[in-house]
C-alpha cells in the first residue's frame, strides 16, 4: 500500500515470540494511517468477510490484518482452524530432523494455546491438528474440548511420529463427545496415530458420516463398535492399520449405511467380508498379500480399486477369472497389478466402462495382456494405462534408436490380424510413454483395433497419475523423458484414423 504510514505495535509480552508464531498470533500488526480508499470488499457484512477468511490458512488470514482496521482481527473469528507444524515452522517442516521437531514441541503447544485463547468465533467448521505431540496428550484433550464447544463438524487429528509403536498411541477422548447438554455436531473425523475405542450404546458420534483411521491398531471388536455406534456412516477408510487377517464389516442385524470402504495396506489383513451394506458403491482394497472380498447381503459396488501384491499365480485366476463373477456390476475398475499371466479362458466383465491399469512390470507380452483385458471387457469406453514400470531392458537398444532417429517402423512391425476389433472403446490414455518399441506397438494396436476411438492421449512426460482411493489421485514426477512429441507424432501420424484425436503431452 503506497503512501501509507505504518506504526507497529509491540508484541504481547505474555504470548509466544514472533519467531515462534510466524504471522499467525502474537505478531505485530501495522497500524494504518492513510486517506480512505474505495474498498468494496471491506464494505461487505462481517459474516461474509469471516467466511472469506475461513477459506485460507491462519498465516494467510492473519496477513490480511494489514489491509485495514476492519480486517485486523477478522482472522480471530475464522471457522477454519489449521494448526499444523508447517503453518508455524514453514514449508520445510516435514524435512526437519526428529530431534529438531522434539525441541519445538513446547513452542508449538504455546502457539496453539494462544490461537485458541484469542479466538472469538462461536462456530468452528473445521479443526485440523498435525504435530507429533507425545508427552503433551493432555493438551490435545483440551484442544478437542475447544473444538466440541465450538460445534466443530470436521475434526482432523494427526499425531504421527517416525517409527510409531501401536502401544503408545493417543487415546481419542470419545467421552468428551457424550457430555450432558453438549450434543456432538461432528460429521467428518480423521485420526492418525490415535486409538479409537467406542463403548457400547455410545451416541456421541451418531452424526458421523466420514471416518478415516490411519496408523492405528484395530481388532474385530473395535470395528464392530464403530459400525454399531455410527448409524449414518457412509465412508470408512483404514490406512496402514494393524488388523486381523480376516475382517468383517457388519451392521449386527441392521443394514449398514456404508457407501465407500477403503482399506489401504492394513497388515496382516487378507480377506474382507462385507455384510448387509445395501448402499455400498465403492470398494478400495490395497494390500501386498491379497486375499478376497466377500459380499453377503450387500449391494454390488460400481467402483472397485484393487492393489494386488507380487504373487502372479493368484492374479491370473482372480483378475480375469473370479473377479468378474464376484463383482458382475462393476463399472469402474482400477488395478495396481505388478504381474499377471494371461489365462487360457477368462470371464467377461459385462458392465465395465472404465479400466485403469498401473504398475505393470516388465511384461513379456504386454500387448497380449492388454488385448485379453479388452476382450474380457467388451463394453469398455475408457482405458488408462501407466507404462512407467513396463519397460524391458532387452529393448533399450531399440528404444535408443527410436529416440535418436524416430525410425520405429524400420525396426519393428506388428501383425494385428490375430487381435479382434473393439466396438465401444472411445478414450485411451497412455502415461509415462518413453519410446520403447512395445509402447508404439500398443498405441498402434489401439488406433487400429478400437473402431470407434475418439481420443488417444499420450503423456510422454514422466508425470504419472496414481489412484489413491476415496476418489483422489496423486501426480508423481519421475523426471524429464528423452523422446520428443515430434518423434512420437512422426511415427503415429500415418496410422491415426481421421475420426481420432491424437493428443501428445
Amino acid at each position: 500500500m503506497m503512501g501509507t504510514k505504518r506504526k507497529w505495535e509491540e508484541t504481547r509480552s505474555d504470548g509466544p515470540k514472533d519467531d515462534d508464531l510466524g504471522l499467525c498470533s502474537g505478531f505485530a500488526v501495522p497500524e494504518i494511517e492513510s486517506a480512505p480508499v474505495a474498498d468494496l470488499i471491506s464494505s461487505l457484512p462481517e459474516g461474509i468477510l469471516s467466511s472469506i477468511i475461513s477459506l485460507v490458512s491462519l498465516r494467510e488470514a492473519a496477513a490480511t490484518g494489514i489491509l485495514s482496521k476492519r480486517w485486523r482481527y477478522l482472522w480471530m473469528s475464522s471457522s477454519n482452524l489449521d494448526l499444523r507444524g508447517k503453518i508455524m515452522f514453514g514449508n520445510h517442516f516435514q524435512r526437519r530432523s526428529t530431534k529438531w521437531k522434539q525441541k519445538k514441541k513446547s513452542r508449538f503447544v504455546r502457539w496453539v494455546n494462544h490461537i485458541l485463547e484469542v479466538h472469538v468465533g462461536k462456530k468452528v467448521d473445521s479443526f485440523r491438528l498435525e504435530y507429533p505431540l507425545r508427552g503433551h496428550y493432555s493438551c490435545v484433550d483440551r484442544w478437542i474440548q475447544f473444538a466440541i464447544d465450538t460445534h466443530v463438524e470436521k475434526l482432523d487429528i494427526d499425531l504421527s511420529e517416525p517409527f510409531d509403536s501401536y502401544d503408545e498411541l493417543y487415546q481419542f477422548p470419545h467421552w468428551l463427545f457424550a457430555q450432558v447438554g453438549k450434543r456432538s455436531k461432528i460429521k467428518n473425523l480423521s485420526l492418525d496415530s490415535c486409538r479409537l475405542c467406542l463403548p457400547l450404546h455410545f451416541s456421541g458420534l451418531n452424526l458421523l458420516s466420514y471416518l478415516y483411521l490411519t496408523r492405528t491398531s484395530l481388532d474385530q471388536e473395535s470395528v464392530d463398535s464403530v459400525l454399531a455406534n455410527c448409524p449414518f456412516l457412509e465412508q470408512l477408510s483404514l490406512c496402514m492399520c494393524s488388523c486381523p487377517a480376516r475382517l468383517r464389516f457388519s451392521g449386527g442385524g441392521r443394514f449398514l449405511n456404508l457407501k465407500d470402504l477403503m482399506l489401504f495396506r492394513c497388515h496382516p489383513l487378507e480377506n474382507v467380508e462385507i455384510h448387509d451394506a445395501k448402499n455400498v458403491t465403492s470398494i478400495s482394497y490395497a494390500t501386498n498379500t491379497f486375499g478376497q472380498v466377500f459380499l453377503k447381503g450387500s449391494a454390488q459396488p460400481l467402483h472397485l480399486f484393487l492393489h494386488m501384491g507380487f504373487d502372479p499365480s493368484s492374479h491370473t485366476t482372480y483378475v480375469l477369472g473370479t473377479l468378474p463373477k464376484e463383482f458382475p456390476q462393476v463399472e469402474i475398475l482400477s488395478l495396481i497389478i505388478p504381474f499377471i499371466r494371461i489365462p487360457i479362458q477368462f470371464t467377461t466383465f459385462t458392465r465395465l466402462k472404465t479400466l485403469d491399469l498401473s504398475d505393470l512390470r516388465s511384461q513379456k507380452n504386454l500387448l497380449g495382456m492388454i488385448s485379453a483385458f479388452l476382450e474380457a471387457a467388451p463394453s469398455l469406453v475408457q482405458f488408462y494405462i501407466d507404462l512407467r514400470h513396463a519397460c524391458k531392458e532387452s529393448e533399450n537398444v531399440e528404444r535408443r534408436k527410436i529416440v535418436e532417429q524416430a525410425e520405429y517402423l524400420k525396426h519393428k512391425k506388428i501383425t494385428l490380424n490375430e487381435y479382434p476389433q473393439h466396438q465401444h472403446l472411445k478414450e485411451v490414455e497412455l502415461h509415462s510413454f518413453s519410446g520403447y518399441p512395445f509402447e508404439f506397438d500398443l498405441a498402434i494396436y489401439m488406433l487400429k483395433k478400437a473402431s470407434v476411438l475418439e481420443k488417444m492421449s499420450i503423456y510422454r512426460s514422466r508425470l504419472t497419475s496414481r489412484y489413491l482411493g476415496d476418489g483422489e489421485r496423486a501426480i508423481v514426477d519421475f523426471g524429464e523423458p528423452e523422446i520428443k512429441t515430434e518423434q512420437i507424432y512422426s511415427i503415429l501420424r500415418l496410422v491415426v484414423p481421421s475420426t481420432t484425436s491424437l493428443v501428445l503431452l
